[in-house]
């Protein structure tokens, strides 16, 4: 097969981490996304998941499928960042925390195992866990990473191999004989042999990948300021996931003191145990400009207190994004017209640290440089 064009339609994680690995195969690439809204309140346009400072990454995981993608992205991110000088990973370590009983860590255990990584038990942590918990770290080059700066480094690596950026988002895709025209925003156009989505909660809103199975989540997050003696006491503090069935909140995710623009160290703690379903373009779009709804931040505060009590009394403030879920579990990449229109989307709240990959299996699909006997089957649509 000659060489493509393809535009990249979405400037997130998956999308700049696919169109460098296009372009850098030799395709002819357009990266089509808007950067961030300066003003969310006023912004009349889309939004994407990936504005925050810092992401758990880590290999162990239930599941083999998603410790595989993790583990393979994690093995380039120093490669990325020497490339382009954006440090976007941050190696401080992974703790998982669950009930004693659970079969949680001896499947991540397991996973983790079939990619070189062995857990660790009674590593030094500063958590306050409820009795009856045990916990396992996996060691650095676990930790988190920085989305805003991995897509920076991502979009920067595209750009060097020859990728065309636009900075406007897509509103619709309309085939025409051998080529796929993307509308802009503002009017224009680019024309193209084949387009790749990859804009995550927006895509099925959109209208840009009809009939695939997409679901927008709302989700919000507790952002605690850290005070200056706390951020040296836990300057080594591991990224963690507490799970434990009989809580408020069954799930939750913690990040380590991170610094934000405002220049405040902040830790961050989420959860995937409340839904908001936002079921189309409107409701989407009001919950970015709104910052989201519900009593999330009350018992998020409760569960950052159980866990560092020190934090009881910090200045405390949200923030709000939307993840795509999909029935599996796991992302889509697969065909919306064949040979024209693919997608790579669903990161199902997870994508973040795999995203490297996943962006790379999404160009071998839309340039079908993989056959579909060697393509994972969990990625492909429902049937």
């Amino acid at each position: 097969m000659g060489t493509l064009h393809v535009a990249v339609v979405g400037k997130g994680l998956i999308g700049s981490a696919a169109a460098r690995h296009l372009a850098e195969a030799g395709n002819e690439v357009t990266l089509i996304g808007p950067d961030e809204p300066a003003a969310f309140r006023s912004h009349p346009g889309v939004f994407a998941a990936h504005y925050d400072a810092a992401r758990i990454t880590r290999v162990l995981d239930r599941d083999a499928h998603w410790a595989g993608w993790a583990a393979a992205s994690i093995s380039r991110y120093a490669e990325l960042e020497s490339a382009t000088g954006l440090k976007f990973h941050h190696p401080l370590g992974f703790m998982v925390a669950a009930a004693l009983g659970s079969d949680l860590i001896p499947a991540m255990e397991q996973a983790g195992r079939a990619f070189g990584v062995i857990a660790q038990a009674d590593a030094a942590h500063p958590f306050h866990l409820m009795p009856g918990t045990e916990a396992r770290l996996e060691s650095a080059p676990a930790g988190f990473i920085d989305p805003r700066r991995m897509v920076q480094a991502q979009t920067l690596a595209a750009a060097n191999a020859g990728a065309r950026v636009v900075r406007q988002p897509v509103w619709a895709l309309r085939e025409e004989g051998a080529l796929v025209r993307c509308i802009l925003d503002d009017g224009s156009e680019v024309r193209t042999d084949r387009v790749l989505v990859c804009a995550g909660a927006f895509s099925a809103p959109v209208g840009l990948v009809p009939g695939m199975p997409l679901n927008a989540q709302g989700r919000i997050v507790l952002l605690a300021r850290v005070a200056p003696e706390l951020v040296e006491r836990w300057a080594r503090m591991p990224a963690l996931i507490r799970v434990d069935p009989h809580a408020d909140l069954p799930d939750i995710y913690l990040l380590p003191p991170v610094r934000y623009a405002d220049g405040h160290h902040y830790i961050k703690i989420g959860t995937g145990s409340i839904d908001h379903p936002l079921d189309d373009l409107t409701s989407l779009q009001e919950w970015y400009r709104l910052g989201g709804v519900g009593s999330d931040p009350e018992r998020l505060h409760a569960s950052l207190v159980a866990l560092l009590p020190e934090l009881a009394d910090a200045e405390v403030r949200t923030d709000a994004c939307a993840v795509t879920m999909t029935p599996s579990g796991y992302p889509i990449i697969d065909w919306v017209a064949p040979g024209r229109i693919a997608v790579a989307c669903g990161g199902n709240g997870k994508a973040a640290k795999s995203a490297d990959e996943l962006g790379r299996l999404a160009a071998l699909w839309v340039t079908e440089s993989v056959s579909t006997d060697d393509f994972p089957e969990v990625l492909r649509a429902p049937r």
